[in-house]
């Protein structure tokens, strides 16, 4: 299995993988530690017992990760088409703009699942198929709230809910000047950071 990073198409797939398998591990080696202390003291009232215990902690933990990454959906197949056609037809955009993939951003009221975001001079543009115009404005809200809590302000955020009108902005961005902004680096970190 290929090691997919944050921002990558196909990352919350991979993810969800690794968490479920890490969490199974982890729920294993609890259960084998019980179990040693039982077959060699005949009773559970023993010190690999309490350690078993103990290690339910990050199991847990694990548990409540892999349940995220269940819930998220990344990027659909025919979106990601879509957008890489979008991209291809543009011509080389890598120098001007900086893109990521299945990025799960989550709130204290509503989770995100940006399937796609795009940072470009002071814009950023972003996609979640199918949502309603509330979620996408208070995505566009979240964002701006967690930009500016880094120090990142005056930027122009929007957010579709249909992929092709998405394709097309996309395919527009590479011919205006967006003009300056922060560092697109340092936009897609930061909304790296904040997301699943």
């Amino acid at each position: 299995m290929t090691k997919i990073r944050k921002g990558e198409y196909g990352y919350i797939s991979y993810a969800r993988k690794v968490a479920i398998i890490r969490t199974l591990i982890y729920f294993a080696l609890c259960a084998a530690v019980f179990i040693i202390g039982y077959v060699t003291t005949g009773t559970r009232r023993n010190l690999l017992t309490i350690v078993a215990v103990l290690g339910c902690l990050p199991a847990s933990k694990s548990l409540v990760n892999t349940i995220m990454f269940i819930r998220a959906k990344g990027c659909e197949e025919d979106v990601h088409t879509q957008i890489e056609n979008a991209v291809s037809e543009s011509g080389d955009m890598s120098s001007r703009l900086k893109t990521a993939y299945d990025l799960y951003m989550t709130s204290y009221n509503k989770n995100y699942p940006v399937s796609h975001i795009c940072v470009s001079g002071n814009m950023v543009t972003g996609l979640i198929p199918g949502a309603d115009n509330d979620t996408a404005g208070g995505c566009e809200k979240h964002i701006d709230e967690r930009l500016k809590q880094e120090g990142i302000s005056g930027l122009t955020i929007k957010i579709f809910n249909d992929t092709s009108k998405y394709a097309s902005r996309l395919e527009k961005l590479v011919e205006l000047d967006a003009g300056s902004g922060p560092d697109p680096e340092r936009v897609l970190d930061t909304l790296k950071a904040v997301s699943l």
